[in-house]
Parts: structure tokens; sequence; C-alpha cells
């Protein structure tokens, strides 16, 4: 059915005028009875009882101004919808995440996404950073908080967030009172870290400083949880490289330390989605974060 013939219809059933309703939807009387009498046609019922003194609804008129109504106002909403769905402003946003992000990046962001688009349903995943690279390729999330330890090439990417390195050790270490730890001052402790893959990326940044260093620390416990990590610390157990960002966890019995700053290798953080990820949530989102987020260059 012709939505436009339906909404004369349902205008001339409201008001029952065909001079009021001719006004309404700013057309002349006799293009109104030429749409009422081709939708008539069209169903092959009379919709309307008409005199010269009176407009009235028959039996199928007011069935079909019932129906009618809730189907234009659906119609109205579904096309609102897909409108709004095309500008980004509502739908779902699916998101991973490495885990130092929720100490940072994440929270902010996120939470102004969702300000400004509060009916957009954002699904967070926490994820190593080399499972994003292969969930993004795969379409299983849109936008990656994660470590560069990947190939660019797939990808729009932006930094968010550069910082430097930190060091957590015991409250009773006997280098807790430092303002700065030499990495050469760590070369008898146990590292405690992250499973393999995950801990690649600390690795190759910690590599070269402690090759420059002359030492190589020995892994004591790998475990993936940061708690966990911390409370082996808090225990006397061995040490552990974090970026800065990881001060925001105060745990009973562990201190964080800076590095020398010729000794202190960066953290990075980026964003990133799919080259060919067109979506609007996905587009609005990088947008927001590429203004938000302005690193030093």
């Amino acid at each position: 059915m012709d939505q436009r013939l339906l909404n004369s219809f349902v205008v001339l059933a409201e008001e029952l005028h065909f001079i009021r309703a001719s006004e309404r939807l700013r057309i002349t009387q006799s293009a109104l009875s030429q749409q009422i009498a081709k939708l008539e046609h069209e169903l092959d019922v009379q919709l309307f009882d008409r005199t010269r003194r009176r407009v009235a609804l028959t039996d199928a008129g007011q069935s079909l101004l019932e129906e009618g109504s809730v189907a234009l106002k659906q119609l109205t909403l579904a096309v609102d919808m897909a409108k709004r769905a095309a500008q980004g402003r509502v739908g779902r946003l699916t998101i991973g995440f490495a885990d130092a992000a929720a100490l940072n990046v994440l929270p902010t962001l996120t939470s102004e996404f969702a300000r400004l688009f509060p009916e957009v349903n954002i699904i967070l995943h926490e994820m190593i950073s080399a499972d994003q690279v292969e969930a993004l390729r795969a379409g299983r999330i849109q936008i990656a908080f994660l470590r560069p330890v990947f190939d660019e090439e797939d990808f729009e990417t932006a930094l968010l967030l550069r910082e430097p390195y930190v060091v957590a050790i015991s409250a009773t270490h006997r280098l807790a009172a430092s303002k700065a730890i030499r990495l050469a001052d760590l070369c008898d402790e146990g590292l405690i870290t992250t499973q393999r893959i995950k801990a690649r990326y600390v690795q190759g940044n910690f590599q070269p400083y402690l090759k420059r260093a002359g030492i190589h620390l020995k892994t004591v416990q790998e475990v993936n949880e940061l708690h966990a990590i911390l409370g082996l610390v808090a225990g006397g157990l061995g040490i552990a490289f974090f970026p800065r960002s990881i001060t925001k966890l105060q745990l009973e019995g562990v201190v964080y330390k800076a590095l020398h700053l010729d000794e202190t290798p960066m953290a990075e953080m980026l964003i990133a989605k799919r080259s060919d990820d067109r979506t609007a949530t996905a587009l609005r989102f990088m947008e927001m974060a590429k203004k938000f987020y302005r690193p030093p260059r």
C-alpha cells in the first residue's frame, strides 16, 4: 500500500472534513478525493460514506483507521531508527580492550561516547592484544584498545597514550625507600610476568635496556591477572614491570618505583578498527577518540 494514500486516509478519517483534511495535507480537495478513490479502488472497499453535509467512516474505514494509524507510526519509527542507525546514534558497538586500558583510556572514552550516544549499546570484552587482532579481523569486535603488536596494514589506528614503565616491588623490599631504581639494582630479583604471548610486548620493550645494563632477569612466576601478580609481589616472591597507569591500583604491601630516565622504556596504547569497517558507530567512536586524545609527537 502506498504510504501517501494511507496517510491521506488517516488525516481525512480524523478530520471527517475534506477542506480541513486537505489543508493539513497541503493538497487540493480534488487531489485528496482522487487519493481516497484510488485507495478504495485498490482495497476494493468503501471507506467513507460521503454526502453533501457529512463525511463518515464505514465499518471498513473504522477498521483501517485503527490499524493504519498504528502502521504509520511504526513506519515512521522504523524510518527514524534507520536514519539514526546510519548516523551512529543507535545500535551496538563491540569493543575489545587490554586490561591496562581499563586503568587509563577506556573508562574516559566509553563514558564520553555513552554520554553523546546513549542509545548505542556498548559491549566490552577484555582480551590480550594478540587476541584482539584476530577478533578485529574476524569481525567479532569493532574497536580494539591494544598494544602495537600487529601489522597496521589492515587497520586504522591512532596512538592514545604513551607512558613510562614503573617497577612494582614489595613494601619490605630493600629498595622500597628509593626514589628511582636502576635496572642493575634488580639483577638478583626474580621477575613475575604474564604468560608468554601476553608478556611479549613488555619483554620486547625491556630487552634492549636490560642488555645495555648487562643483566638478565629470571622469570619466577607467570600469571595473567594483574591482582594476582601484585599479590605475589606483595608477598615478596618477585618484582614486576608495569606501565605507570598501574599506580592507580593501590594494594597493601606493594610500592611502585620509577626507573631512571635513561632506563625507562615507554608503553603505548593504541585504538584500532578494521580499515574496511564503515559502520557508523565504529567511525564515530574512532573520530571521537582521535579528537579526545592528542599524544605528543
